[in-house]
């Protein structure tokens, strides 16, 4: 380890860290716009420049590695008149567009030039004024707001593998733009917008809808693959306005791919099961939320007194809590251990870029979780073994879970046509719904706090991004109330309570609870203790 004293603090870093990376360990911020821990040193900038005592000079702090007894001071007043100079002339022709601007709230430049700016220019010549332009399908750039960090440019290249950005022209006529005749149009694209310290690269899906500081962030995880990138949802009145990617250098880095950012506009005009509906001579017809429930009850009853003759078919996009709570109303209120996912083979080859980041070919998001809750050591493709026992006429009522919008396939639809009863709990009236003898309204990933297991079995917390509409419930407190209409009293109120329930019947899970599993998740022990590592 080398040890250097910034600004009065000793920190102790590995051999070949920068300066800009140990004070960021010590907690010292140094600005900067060009630097960014994921991509190659540029040092176009200048703005993290910094004094080392004993140095001829000023160094930038993103491209010099510390040494042993290395004397840093990031506050000098020397560091701060360049610091005014720098950004002087990086505002030389940026313009005064703060109030029109979306990245206003939440930009850097905006944010240093306040802290370390000047109030007035010196330039009083005529502002260069390129036009904007429209990179591709999703992206816009403001050329006017760009400061030629080339963080864009170095991702396309570095870690999206494909340099669909360039820099063109010289001097002050430098622009970014996308080589002649093509377009930025790449899995990963979206991330520039991300990057961008300035409001140059703007995301047309959120151009002038909403001002950040309206926004409500919530930690969130995708629910587009088995990957489990991590995101923040950005949403303001239970509608979601952006997903963005959070950093966790275990699961997707600093990125998420196109799929996932724009995962919620799937759900944006779909129209959403708000009232429960039972069948009537062969039409679905709205009731209350009580007769609903009284309904598949009386239903279940039917059948419940012959063991396993009802069962439960659990959709991967539902949270392991949704399935271990439907596992439980059957196996201690409906004499019944017969439940699974309705899994799928992967339709896609996994998909990997340059800087590692993966796209799974698995698009769904908990196969691995549902798996664990129903003690597979792989998954049963398509409900196959339920499928089966329908046919045989074994089973004869049904608890679907398809709390999102994957479609289910007409063979398995022909099948559950055949039962004699068969509950769903979906979001919008999809076609397994119509088949339904009761319908009940369920909420998607976005309106839950709960938990999926990545591809690594790696669990990560989602937590609600928005409310669910009127009259939508939980899958716990749907089954919860299934049960006390067959005198069996399920004691949770909540997700958490269900996952410590089920904690204390897994032995991955033992110890964790919703507030424990961390930020960036946490390996399940069987896999630590596979590795020989301590659980």
């Amino acid at each position: 380890m080398i040890t250097l004293t910034i600004n009065d603090s000793e920190v102790s870093v590995e051999p070949g860290t920068t300066i800009i990376s140990a004070a960021e360990k010590a907690g010292i911020v140094i600005p900067h716009y060009c630097w960014h821990p994921a991509l190659s040193i540029a040092g176009s900038c200048r703005l993290c420049l910094v004094e080392i005592e004993g140095a001829p000079k000023d160094v930038i702090a993103c491209g010099t590695p510390v040494t042993e007894g290395m004397v840093v001071r990031t506050e000098s007043e020397k560091i701060k008149r360049d610091r005014e100079i720098i950004l002087e002339f990086l505002l030389l022709n940026h313009p005064l567009d703060c109030p029109v601007c979306d990245k206003a709230g939440e930009c850097q430049l905006q944010d240093y030039s306040f802290e370390y700016g000047t109030s007035h220019s010196r330039f009083k010549e005529e502002k260069r004024v390129p036009p904007f332009k429209d990179l591709g399908p999703n992206i816009m750039l403001a050329t006017t707001r760009c400061i030629l960090c080339t963080r864009c440019t170095r991702f396309m290249d570095e870690i999206g593998g494909d340099a669909q950005l360039t820099v063109i022209s010289r001097g002050s006529n430098s622009e970014i733009a996308v080589p002649e005749g093509r377009q930025l149009e790449h899995p990963l694209a979206g991330n520039v917008v991300d990057i961008c310290p300035v409001g140059a690269l703007l995301d047309k899906n959120f151009i002038h809808r909403t001002r950040v500081w309206n926004l409500s962030r919530t930690p969130s995880v995708c629910g587009e693959c088995s990957a489990g990138c991590n995101t923040y949802v950005d949403s303001s009145l239970d509608k979601i306005f952006r997903i963005i990617p959070r950093t966790n250098e275990e699961v997707n880095g600093h990125w998420i791919c196109e799929t996932g950012r724009y995962g919620n506009k799937a759900y944006e005009d779909i129209e959403r099961l708000t009232i429960p509906k039972v069948k009537e001579e062969q039409t679905l017809k709205n009731i209350s939320w009580n007769e609903a429930v009284k309904t598949a009850s009386d239903g279940l009853r039917k059948y419940q007194k012959t063991k396993n003759s009802v069962a439960g078919l659990i959709s991967p996009g539902a949270l392991i809590e949704d399935a271990f709570a439907v596992k439980e109303f059957l196996s201690t209120a409906v004499n019944s251990s017969e439940i699974s996912g309705l899994f799928y083979k992967p339709d896609k080859e996994d998909k990997s870029f340059r800087g590692g980041f993966i796209i799974k070919g698995d698009s769904t998001p908990n196969q691995e979780g549902l798996q664990l809750v129903f003690g597979m050591d792989k998954p049963d493709i398509n409900g196959g073994s339920i499928m089966s026992r329908i046919k045989s006429g074994n089973i004869k009522a049904l608890y679907v879970v398809h709390n999102d919008l994957s479609e289910i396939s007409q063979s398995i639809l022909d099948v559950l046509a055949k039962l004699p009863f068969l509950i769903v709990e979906d979001i919008v009236l999809s076609p397994v719904a119509k088949l339904a003898d009761v319908v009940l309204p369920g909420a998607t990933s976005f309106e839950k706090t709960g938990t999926f297991i990545n591809y690594q079995k790696r669990l990560q917390l989602l937590q609600q991004s928005v409310n669910a509409p009127e009259g939508v419930k939980n899958t716990w407190d749907i089954v919860k109330r299934l049960a006390s209409m067959q005198n069996h009293h399920l004691k949770w109120n909540s997700y958490g309570d269900v996952f410590m329930q089920m904690a204390k019947s897994y032995p991955e899970l033992k110890g964790l609870t919703h507030f424990k599993i961390g930020a960036s998740g946490a390996l399940l022990k069987a896999v630590l203790q596979t590795a020989g590592s301590s659980p």
